[in-house]
């Protein structure tokens, strides 16, 4: 029997438009809608199946549907691929492999290198088209695999840079999307053979950038809307990210910059439910930690998942609280209804800098690029039953804002020491923290302008 694919192209372009309302409005809606979160196998060469166990039981208790598996030509990726496959079908987990053009190792031959990880594959003529490569028979992929992530009753399959990828089975057809402001372009790949494979698209590009630069401007959805206009009704992958910070020196990856994210994560997610309802959201990243978009837990006892020098901005520094927010919206997504409280009930979620932006750290690196696009805020959101009163302190100095149901952010003052919280309704404390990591104005030996996220309850 043949399996059909559901081929995903990525690729990123500019956005540069003005920040979206921090609220937004909400319709009804019957969907099957699913969510994945990117997963970079490159780096968990050492995992065990506890591990994968690990992730997909925190992924689930968020909501995520499965994980996008980007996979280089390391060593380590049959033995990952096939515990991570044995797990998620013991676990009801959704899996679909990610080629990763980009990597080092990557890949470069289709036959030898792309297939014998899809399966065996075979030669069918179209009747409107020349011989036509499909896959059949597929091992990690195949219907017959619970595991097996799939859109229409398809599995899916995706690239990264796969656009730098020349050598596809042809027939191929080229669709060159000349992204906005942009000189160079960004190409999608769709292989079909009459209706038996599909074609969709996920732009990576989640970040106010342009030309992969730092801009002082936040997201916006100009670039779902020429996903989608170009797509013209094809499923569409929306990335959403929380979070773009990365510090490696010139002998390492040489990649020092940010991209401005104070309330991306609410921002995106507010675009999805309320512009974009894309067919599909992967969420960037679980455990890239080298550019700080992780959203999985932090491995203290296992410090090689970070990748190169990354521990020096990533250790100590938990996302996990941005996953109480993230269940929320999954439920929204996926139902049609506005944000309501998840399975931990109201909740208050704080993420801050450790440093001000202007402090001069003695670090030889130099503080990255954009970095004085952020804001330096104690950032706070409430996930509401109710409207309630948020009261944010730091440095001796308080800010405090009345915040409707559902989930809503603002931001309070930065200033030395541990920032606290004070969430009360008609006079009665809900909720009240303090921040376990203490902001330093004084002095820093590295610049570190990762996020510190927290949650209570």
């Amino acid at each position: 029997m043949l399996s059909s694919i559901l081929i995903l192209g990525l690729a990123a372009f500019t956005s540069a438009h003005p920040l979206a309302n921090n609220s937004v409005p909400h319709s009804k809606r019957a969907t099957t809608n699913a969510v994945y979160a990117h997963f970079i196998v490159g780096n968990v060469g050492n995992y065990q199946q506890a591990d994968w166990q690990n992730d997909f039981t925190l992924a689930q208790a968020t909501g995520i549907d499965g994980f996008a598996l980007n996979i280089g030509l390391d060593s380590w990726t049959a033995t990952q691929l096939s515990y991570a496959y044995t797990v998620a079908n013991q676990v009801g987990f959704k899996l679909f492999i990610s080629f990763d053009f980009a990597a080092s190792p990557g890949f470069s031959d289709y036959v030898n290198q792309i297939v014998p990880i899809l399966g065996a594959c075979e030669y069918l003529c179209c009747s409107v088209s020349p011989v036509l490569h499909v896959v059949k028979c597929l091992f990690f992929l195949d219907l017959p695999n619970g595991a097996s992530a799939q859109y229409a009753g398809k599995p899916i399959v995706s690239t990264f840079s796969g656009d730098t990828f020349t050598s596809w089975p042809a027939p191929q057809i080229l669709l060159p999307l000349t992204p906005m402001g942009e000189s160079s372009h960004a190409k999608l790949y769709a292989l079909r053979c009459l209706t038996n494979l599909y074609f969709s698209a996920l732009q990576w590009n989640s970040w106010p950038s342009s030309n992969n630069a730092p801009i002082d401007s936040t997201m916006t959805t100009a670039g779902d809307t020429y996903y989608q206009q170009e797509l013209a009704g094809k499923p569409y992958m929306a990335g959403v990210s929380p979070w773009f910070y990365t510090h490696y020196s010139p002998s390492s990856f040489n990649k020092n910059w940010l991209y401005l994210s104070d309330t991306l994560l609410i921002d995106r997610w507010n675009e999805m439910l309320g512009t974009v309802k894309p067919q599909l959201i992967e969420l960037l990243t679980w455990n890239d930690f080298g550019e700080s978009h992780y959203i999985g837990p932090l491995h203290p006892t296992n410090t090689a998942v970070y990748a190169g020098d990354a521990g020096t901005w990533v250790t100590g520094m938990p996302h996990d609280g941005w996953r109480r927010i993230i269940q929320s919206y999954i439920t929204a997504y996926k139902t049609g209804a506005a944000p309501v409280p998840g399975t931990s009930g109201e909740s208050v979620v704080m993420w801050y800098r450790p440093n001000p932006k202007g402090l001069v750290c003695s670090d030889s690196l130099g503080p990255p690029a954009g970095y004085t696009y952020p804001s330096d805020s104690v950032w706070a959101a409430a996930i509401l039953k109710s409207s309630a009163t948020l009261q944010i302190c730091s440095g001796g100095t308080c800010a405090s804002e009345v915040l409707a149901a559902g989930i809503n952010y603002f931001s309070g003052p930065f200033g030395s020491g541990n920032p606290t919280f004070l969430l009360t309704r008609a006079g009665a404390t809900l909720l009240s923290g303090t921040g376990a990591l203490a902001i330093n104005t004084v002095s820093c030996t590295t610049y570190n302008f990762n996020a510190y996220v927290q949650a209570w309850p």
